[in-house]
């Protein structure tokens, strides 16, 4: 039996009113390239006259121990601690979807030896109400993954086997479609409710779908028609060939399902992206963050980390400070007006 919630239509009643604003996706995608050549050299220069670190670094991740984030954070950092020849110790700071584990780095010595990973949810937690921080109360260090929102179906499905076949079905029949998804305001809801906008569809949204690997179990069950969620969250599901990823919301295809076509190339503006990368207390100095940012690319680029984000069916991206700082404002500028417009900002 489909799953329901009340609230559905009416958020998406209310989506399907926004302007053009509220659809601004980043012109630019995650970047896989490195610094300019300036930048590059201003780096260098501000590592080699610094004489950061001296003793070991704490990087908070503020998400429980063994999940994505967690296992992303770790494999990064012992690349780092190698090159830095100092220990980097991780501390999960669970709570507050990330506020109470970047609250504590926001209140840390601006000294680079206490650092944090941050995810794109950094820009909505003022406007859920989780807390008053923003990027704003951070320095950044760099941008360094990226998961997309990813459409997918039941194999056995026979109304559709595309996204263009799901928008005409949906619009054929308003309301009807039931989208599994994750938290209600999460990346995954929000890219949702921007499709839909983008496409000109109404559908029944269903928030916590079964919620991480369960999303995948939902759909397969037929308790949903369609889910939008992380594809490794579905793995088991789409490995047995019961449900089926159909497009990404995003305008670069993933590394992992390079046959999977995006939202943009099949003609639908729609660009999500659920980042992660790292930050320092604000005011921390210019040669300390030139010296983690210089090492968090070379692990970055490290054979280890491509390995392991390959396995876990993820996506490299690298931005430097300046340009992860850019890509952070640029995410609350997209995000949070989608949210105000469909009744989830507090």
């Amino acid at each position: 039996m489909k799953k329901s919630i009340g609230l559905a239509v009416g958020i998406m009643a209310a989506v399907m009113g926004l302007m053009s604003g509220c659809s601004k996706a980043p012109e630019a995608a995650p970047s896989t390239a490195g610094n300019t050549a300036a930048q590059s050299s201003e780096a260098k220069t501000e590592a080699a006259k610094s004489e950061f670190p001296k003793s070991k670094i704490e990087l908070i991740i503020p998400q429980g121990v063994g999940g994505g984030s967690d296992l992303i954070a770790r494999v990064l950092v012992s690349q780092v601690e190698k090159d830095l020849g100092v220990p980097v110790v991780c501390t999960n700071v669970e709570g507050g979807s990330t506020s109470l584990g970047l609250q504590q780095l926001a209140d840390s010595d601006p000294d680079g030896y206490t650092i944090a990973m941050t995810m794109t949810n950094l820009a909505t937690l003022n406007a859920l109400g989780y807390s008053e921080l923003s990027y704003e109360d951070f320095t950044s260090i760099c941008g360094a993954n990226f998961d997309a929102p990813t459409v997918m179906i039941r194999s056995n499905d026979d109304r559709f086997t595309d996204l263009s076949g799901i928008v005409e079905y949906a619009k054929a029949h308003p309301g009807d479609l039931s989208w599994g998804t994750g938290a209600a305001g999460g990346m995954w809801h929000l890219a949702i409710l921007k499709f839909c906008k983008v496409a000109g569809i109404e559908v029944n949204v269903v928030p916590n779908a079964g919620g991480g690997t369960g999303v995948g179990l939902t759909l397969a069950n037929g308790d949903i028609d369609v889910a939008v969620f992380s594809p490794v969250d579905c793995i088991s599901q789409i490995d047995s060939g019961e449900i089926i990823p159909v497009a990404a919301l995003t305008d670069v295809r993933m590394e992992s399902y390079a046959d999977v076509p995006t939202s943009v190339e099949l003609g639908w503006d729609c660009s999500v992206y659920s980042t992660r990368g790292f930050v320092a207390p604000k005011g921390t100095p210019d040669d300390v963050i030139a010296v983690l940012e210089a090492s968090f690319k070379k692990a970055v680029e490290s054979d280890e980390f491509k390995d392991f984000i390959k396995n876990q069916q993820s996506n490299i991206m690298w931005r430097d400070a300046k340009e992860y700082e850019e890509w952070m404002k640029e995410e609350v500028d997209t995000y949070v007006p989608i949210l105000e417009e469909a009744g989830l900002a507090k």
